[in-house]
């Protein structure tokens, strides 16, 4: 069985690692003459799964 703050700390660190990822990939989108379908669809998809995971880490941290 996985302990709840072992699927806390992990859901954190793959939030940290998506905002960051998007931030860079909405960076370099920006920098181009034309930001693009597949840059747009990234950071759309990279911002979601942040998303679930800060909602994740919410749900896990205050129903204790």
């Amino acid at each position: 069985m996985i302990r709840r703050l072992t699927v806390e700390t992990i859901c954190f660190k793959v939030m940290l690692a998506c905002v960051a990822t998007a931030f860079t990939v909405w960076l370099l989108g920006m920098m181009r003459k034309s930001f693009g379908a597949i840059p747009a669809m990234l950071w759309l998809l990279l911002t979601g799964v942040s998303l679930v995971c800060a909602a994740i880490v919410g749900v896990l941290e205050f129903t204790r």
